[in-house]
């Protein structure tokens, strides 16, 4: 196993060949022939140059890094001018962006093949395309180069297929509109109350209704309408002797009565048909030839005296006269009361001769 060289030891081997090699650039020795020439030519041929002579013992070596660097870069220059017969130089180290530029540039021209050349054309030398003057490459085709890769053209992108779009969707199909119905009178009238805003409505517009005819109603006076005082009741002979007529007890509220069992007198007079108790209404029983109130029992003689009961005093009559046309006349604005001496009036009754 080879013994690992130290840092001091690779300087001065390094030192060496960089001045030997220094010398051997100035005058490189002529190539070794070898001794069987004629019977193998072709090695002869391919044989690589002689190593040149290391340099005397008492040379100048290296002492700074400036001196280092200037060996190497004669170095470089000495590979670069050997003839073609000797070992290839090692490759260049770019070191700046001119120098990476350059190598791009060669190596995509060394990619595009010539005008009229087929797809299996070798590419030309890339010293020669930069020598020869020729146009440089496009970026686009450097570009294409250097994805391609540096030994043969650039690689034809992949054609991609295009996107296959889905089928549009169907527009749905719209029902044709029904044509608007007759509205009847009912569905207006179960529109206008149907829903609690048009119920609202209604409402505020019935008590606004009602709160003008009240107010209409409050601008007339109060008339109680009655029938006159004053009215007519048919001639004497329709009321014969002892009799008590009930055909204006509802209507006028009196009984006509044709008597001589007052003070002897063959008379007619009208008694208002009120109890003198409490108001009621009596009634004339025929069969018992006398007057009686419902309510409270109160009885009353044909001629009005009361005799059983509760009533305090007699019935009244109202004014009673015959008319010039021979028809007897009520007057009900008039009433006169026995126990005050007024049945005594002649204006209180009729007497028949």
């Amino acid at each position: 196993m080879a013994k690992k060289l130290t840092t001091a030891e690779i300087l001065a081997q390094a030192r060496k060949q960089a001045a030997g090699e220094s010398a051997g650039a100035e005058s490189p020795p002529p190539a070794t022939e070898s001794a069987d020439a004629g019977t193998q030519p072709e090695a002869a041929s391919a044989a690589p140059a002689a190593a040149p002579k290391k340099p005397a013992a008492g040379g100048a070596k290296p002492t700074s890094t400036a001196d280092i660097l200037a060996a190497a870069r004669a170095q470089k220059a000495a590979g670069a001018a050997a003839p073609a017969g000797d070992k290839p130089a090692a490759k260049a180290t770019p070191k700046s962006t001119a120098d990476i530029l350059a190598a791009a540039r060669g190596k995509a021209a060394a990619a595009v093949p010539a005008k009229g050349e087929g797809k299996g054309a070798k590419p030309a030398a890339t010293g020669a395309a930069v020598a020869s003057g020729e146009p440089l490459p496009s970026v686009e085709e450097m570009m294409k180069a250097v994805r391609g890769g540096s030994g043969g053209p650039a690689a034809e992108p992949a054609v991609k297929p295009k996107p296959t779009l889905p089928p549009l969707p169907k527009k749905p199909v719209v029902a044709a509109k029904k044509a608007p119905e007759a509205v009847s009178r009912r569905g207006v009238v179960m529109s206008l109350i149907g829903t609690p805003f048009a119920a609202a409505w209604t409402f505020l517009t019935a008590t606004t209704a009602t709160a003008t005819l009240a107010m209409a109603r409050f601008m007339f006076p109060n008339v109680l309408v009655e029938p006159p005082t004053r009215f007519k009741v048919g001639p004497p002979g329709d009321y014969p002797l002892g009799t008590v007529s009930n055909k204006w007890k509802s209507s006028r509220g009196i009984w006509i009565v044709h008597t001589d069992q007052y003070d002897g007198g063959n008379l007619i007079y009208a008694l208002a048909s009120v109890c003198t108790h409490l108001g009621c209404t009596p009634n004339w029983l025929d069969g018992e030839q006398k007057f009686k109130c419902p309510c409270h029992g109160s009885g009353f003689y044909i001629t009005g005296i009361n005799f059983e009961g509760p009533a305090p005093r007699p019935l009244e009559r109202v004014g009673l006269r015959v008319a010039p046309d021979g028809m007897l006349e009520v007057d009900k604005s008039v009433k006169f009361q026995e126990e005050m001496g007024q049945w005594a009036d002649p204006t209180s009754y009729v007497e028949i001769a």
